[in-house]
């Protein structure tokens, strides 16, 4: 019932809403654009991070803006090739109102969404905003959208890149930038060299949905293993506040397993940038370790079209697919060849 509600509303807003823009793309080349990323998550700022850094290097004029929410402001804060960021309260209607009339008097050339599902508050916000163009993807269906991507089967990366290249910007190097603070790296530094930690894995035991978290017994059951076949290194548990004290003291069950007190995202960043490989369900890591071209064992569902959108793109990757639950995966299927790794290393 709750699915077909939200049906019915889309579809409503979808008829409303939805009003043409302009019928063909200039030729002219934007010397504005638009980012919405007030639904970004860590992971989709890192596999669109590239692209402010190409607009910039192909012309330095155009001016780059990114609609965000203060609370993943400071991702984008973090990027010196972003001009502006305009804030908007996620989930309040009013904020998207006035976040749009504001935006609408910057005349921006191109506005760039890339996200499939569109809400009612979203396209309310593409319409006030009143840009010249608008790209989307899978939005053959929108009148709104002048231009548009409909390919299947495509990692997100090149989503941004084609979506960049249909504009007429060439692009020359898709590399994600990792954000990164020198605070924190220093502190992770610290922690390494105070355990004399040099050489080990990262393991990330949990996705966003409970259906990607480990369970406690299954985490102990895959330490347990892999400890017992790779003897040469030491595990670093990757964590965040509200799980730390339960993993240390899982960790204690275990020689050369070590947690750290990590409060922000920039201290995972720079745990996977030391670290000789990754482990991880979470496509937030996962990407990160990408940027840093890490050999990666990535754990996802078997949801094909998910799995193409959000796949690791480093040099060395193997994947262990689970149907319904991670909790699926038996420690035995980390096979001992897939830890045979040439290292990289990050002074």
């Amino acid at each position: 019932m709750k699915h077909l509600l939200r049906k019915f509303r889309l579809k409503a807003g979808k008829l409303l809403l939805d009003k043409k823009s302009s019928d063909n793309f200039s030729d002219n080349m934007p010397m504005s654009i638009l980012f919405l990323r007030q639904d970004g998550k860590i992971g989709d700022y890192i596999v669109s991070s590239f692209a402010f850094r190409e607009i910039k290097r192909f012309n330095p004029m155009i001016k780059i803006g990114v609609v965000c929410t203060k609370k993943n402001a400071y991702l984008f804060e973090q990027n010196p090739y972003i001009d502006q960021l305009y804030f908007v309260k996620k989930k309040n209607i009013f904020d998207y109102i006035k976040c749009g009339l504001k935006l609408r008097k910057e005349h921006y050339d191109l506005v760039i969404d890339p996200t499939i599902m569109i809400r009612n508050r979203d396209l309310l916000l593409l319409r006030l905003i009143k840009a010249k163009n608008y790209f989307g993807f899978h939005k053959e269906d929108y009148k709104l959208f002048n231009l548009n991507l409909s390919q299947q089967d495509i990692h997100f990366s090149e989503v941004y890149r084609k979506a960049l290249e249909k504009i007429g910007i060439t692009i020359d190097n898709i590399k994600y930038d990792i954000p990164n603070t020198k605070v924190e790296d220093e502190e992770i530094k610290y922690f390494l060299w105070t355990n004399q930690i040099r050489n080990y894995i990262a393991i990330n035991f949990y996705g966003a949905s409970s259906s990607r978290k480990f369970s406690d017994e299954r985490i102990k059951q895959i330490l347990q293993y892999i400890t017992s076949i790779i003897l040469d290194k030491h595990i670093i548990i990757l964590s965040y506040p509200e799980v730390t004290n339960k993993l240390r003291t899982i960790a204690k069950e275990f020689k050369n397993v070590f947690v750290h007190n990590t409060q922000n995202i920039f201290h995972t960043i720079s745990l996977i940038k030391y670290c000789d490989q990754l482990i991880s369900p979470d496509t937030s890591s996962v990407h990160i370790a990408s940027g840093f071209n890490k050999p990666i064992i990535g754990i996802y569902s078997e949801d094909k079209t998910n799995f193409t959108h959000w796949k690791p793109i480093s040099e060395k990757v193997n994947i262990l697919f689970y149907q319904n639950d991670i909790n699926e995966i038996n420690p035995e299927q980390f096979l001992k060849k897939w830890f045979e790794c040439k290292l990289v290393n990050f002074e």
